[in-house]
């Protein structure tokens, strides 16, 4: 009987060394993190907070240089003869359609964001302006203007050289899409904490935007069906019920749950803007569109390079943004480099980079535009002042199937934040070895863990703060990797042009 007992714990044991050993070294930290910020949410939070807001103020020029540089290789690159290389080599083929290659990167980049952030930052801007604004661009143009800034050509160019740079080792060097991989063919066992880094980042960058996007799915209930639902049960059973729906996509797979759900979150996208702009002034948006790009362009130049010591404004705005993007880095860029296989790297810059800054400038047109054109423009104003989850759903009680509108956009959220947790899911399984739906499955449970901890302070300028977190050590690593991969590339004859005639 005591070796039937002794045969029966050792092959138990056997099974759970199975199943965890393999990423034991990188739940360990992320598990003991999440496990703080569950057991002393304020006081974790506020260490967090303090470790952040000192990056912030210390060296925050150096972030938005660190992207408009990589702005300016990204244009060297693609109009230089090594914008031909195609990833994987000249016989590499796509796995996935334009449109389906277009839709997953645009959703797992920023979809709910743009839905958060449509109506509130433009309109806030234009209410609360920098001084820099104040003096040299008009109000509605400028404020738009530096809301694409945030959200435009400096976002995506670190999204596209995170993913160039992944691509290139996996595809053109065989290697695997870790982070870990750019460094090195042998794969030492040191290198690891490099991916550890790079899960830290992605776990605390979308821990901060579900808890967000929780706190405008809460307003929009509220505004849209009058339900007093203000608790802190109704954000985690919230909660609850999303993780449930994207952990159930992820464990689909790319090709059936990812793959859908992005095609569908496009489509539903532009459908709800089309309907905003008809509903308001299409000449009018179209005339902002146009006027507010200029503005753009002449803003990028200053707030790219001449800025200075950022002021109070800029932390908390364009620092903040430009971290926050390279928190999602580490599993925006492998995701991208996952579903671009055969693209040129000309086509993988141009495409990553302008087709989603030109949704941007759209999107952020066709619904703040709208909002600081009208006559209810103050009302919208007031709210954003009292509350940034309050512009956009005050913004659709002044248009025509205004609760229509308003059932929609809380779908799109539900949606667009499944389809960012599952892609962040499965590149955390990537980046950690292991594909497997236990994997999978403890990855969910701790980005629900964390998230949690922050609903339950319900803090919109807390969770961005703490969204960059794991950013601030990992810029360093992308820093490493870009070096490592301009070494490797200069090094790599660019293909030839052939002359058909």
């Amino acid at each position: 009987m005591l070796n039937t007992l002794t045969n029966t714990l050792s092959m138990r044991k056997t099974k759970l060394q199975r199943w965890i050993k393999p990423q034991y070294g990188f739940y360990f930290p992320v598990v003991i993190i999440a496990t703080l910020l569950l057991m002393f949410p304020y006081n974790t939070l506020a260490i967090f907070s303090t470790f952040t807001q000192f990056f912030l103020q210390h060296f925050g020029s150096q972030f938005i240089q660190f992207s408009s540089l990589l702005l300016v290789l990204a244009t060297v690159i693609s109009v230089s003869p090594l914008g031909r290389i195609r990833l994987g080599g000249e016989q590499a083929k796509t796995e996935f359609s334009f449109i389906s290659w277009m839709a997953m990167l645009f959703t797992a980049g920023m979809g709910s964001g743009l839905i958060f952030w449509g109506v509130a930052e433009p309109v806030y801007h234009f209410v609360n302006p920098p001084e820099f604004l104040k003096q040299d661009f008009s109000s509605i143009s400028g404020s738009l203007a530096i809301t694409y800034f945030h959200w435009g050509l400096n976002a995506w160019v670190i999204y596209a050289m995170a993913g160039l740079v992944m691509a290139w080792f996996a595809y053109n060097k065989q290697r695997s899409l870790r982070v870990s991989a750019s460094f090195s063919a042998d794969k030492p066992k040191w290198l690891n904490i490099l991916d550890l880094m790079a899960v830290i980042a992605i776990v605390f960058g979308i821990a901060g935007t579900f808890a967000n996007t929780i706190a405008l799915i809460q307003t929009g209930v509220v505004q849209s069906l009058g339900f007093d639902i203000g608790s802190i049960y109704f954000r985690i059973g919230m909660i609850l019920i999303i993780a449930a729906l994207f952990t159930l996509s992820s464990l689909a797979g790319l090709n059936r749950g990812i793959k859908h759900l992005s095609q569908f979150n496009s489509l539903f996208m532009i459908a709800l803007l089309i309907a905003v702009i008809a509903l308001v002034d299409p000449i009018q948006t179209l005339t902002l569109i146009f006027d507010s790009t200029v503005t753009y362009v002449e803003l990028l130049p200053k707030m790219s390079f001449g800025m200075g010591k950022p002021e109070q404004w800029s932390q908390g705005w364009t620092v903040i943004y430009l971290v926050w993007w390279i928190a999602w880095a580490p599993f925006v860029g492998p995701f991208i480099a996952r579903i671009s296989k055969g693209r040129t790297i000309r086509q993988f810059l141009s495409c990553t980079i302008l087709l989603p800054t030109l949704t941007s400038i759209i999107w952020f047109s066709g619904f703040a535009g709208s909002v600081l054109t009208q006559p209810y423009a103050q009302r919208v104003m007031d709210a954003v002042n009292q509350q940034y989850t309050l512009g956009l759903f005050s913004f659709f009680d002044q248009l025509p199937m205004g609760s229509w509108l308003s059932g929609a956009a809380l779908l799109l959220l539900v949606t667009f934040l499944i389809t960012s947790a599952d892609s962040s899911i499965y590149i955390a399984g990537l980046l950690t070895g292991s594909e497997s739906r236990n994997s999978k499955l403890l990855w969910s449970i701790i980005l629900i863990a964390i998230t949690i901890a922050l609903v339950s302070i319900n803090d919109v300028n807390l969770n961005k703060q703490i969204a960059i977190v794991g950013a601030i050590p990992f810029t360093l690593v992308l820093c490493l990797q870009l070096i490592f991969w301009i070494k490797d590339l200069l090094q790599n004859p660019a293909p030839k042009r052939v002359n058909n005639n």
